[in-house]
């Protein structure tokens, strides 16, 4: 079992998709602040179905309520100490919105990463009994992490960072999911009280931020009925990944 080229791979397939994402986000130029709020509004429509469909469902089903609980409690307070901890000194460049679209983003990539190590041993663990099942899931998780990465790219692109920022940090979005595939293939599985720890925390943390960062961002950039409809095509995009994978 070479250990590197499952690094490589969950690498690959947790990295691809965001910075799809990342590069999409890079391709809308001077968005009006309509078409911001509904970006925003989508990204948090497909996080908001991630977690109904996709995230709670497994980790109940997994884990139990009481390992759910405990998670979506610590998946809260990591992205608490996190939001505190992020450097606001070391982004000098920005000011007042800008600063608080750089400070999104960092949160959202925090979320990102307790989501994406599951996917990552999931992809391992499944590749260890049947190299045919990990590429097709692979591929799924792929395609899944498309509109995450926008959700990244899209308020670093308000905050004015530059195109190969934004493809680094969504690329990097990668890292969890070629930790977890390691884990996963030296594993040939994990704890499934582990896995539903992960899921309901990255819930949490990505509840925290749809309803806390975006959605309430969308709404104090456009007051119109535009949000709510991006919101609800988001969620019922987020539906149909959910339910393919």
């Amino acid at each position: 079992m070479n250990i590197l080229n499952f690094f490589i791979t969950g690498f690959i397939i947790g990295g691809i998709g965001t910075c799809i994402g990342g590069i999409l986000s890079i391709l809308i130029y001077k968005p009006s602040d309509r078409a911001i709020s509904g970006l925003l509004s989508y990204a948090a429509g497909i996080m908001l179905a991630i977690i109904s469909f996709d995230l709670m469902p497994k980790a109940y089903e997994i884990g139990g309520f009481f390992i759910v609980t405990l998670g979506l409690a610590i998946g809260l307070i990591i992205i608490f100490i996190a939001e505190r901890m992020i450097p606001s000194n070391k982004f000098k460049k920005y000011r007042g919105k800008n600063l608080s679209y750089i400070k999104m983003s960092m949160i959202i990539i925090i979320s990102l990463s307790l989501h994406n190590f599951p996917e990552g041993v999931a992809i391992g663990s499944s590749s260890f009994y049947s190299s045919e099942l990990g590429i097709k899931i692979g591929i799924l998780i792929a395609a899944h992490n498309i509109p995450e990465g926008m959700s990244v790219g899209i308020p670093l692109k308000m905050a004015g960072s530059n195109p190969l920022s934004i493809i680094i940090l969504t690329l990097l979005t990668g890292l969890p999911t070629a930790f977890g595939a390691v884990l996963g293939a030296i594993l040939g599985g994990i704890s499934d009280y582990f896995i539903a720890f992960c899921l309901s925390a990255a819930a949490s943390s990505m509840l925290y931020v749809s309803a806390n960062k975006l959605i309430p961002e969308a709404n104090i950039l456009h007051q119109g009925k535009s949000s709510a409809i991006f919101l609800l095509i988001g969620f019922i995009c987020g539906c149909y990944l959910s339910f393919a994978i």
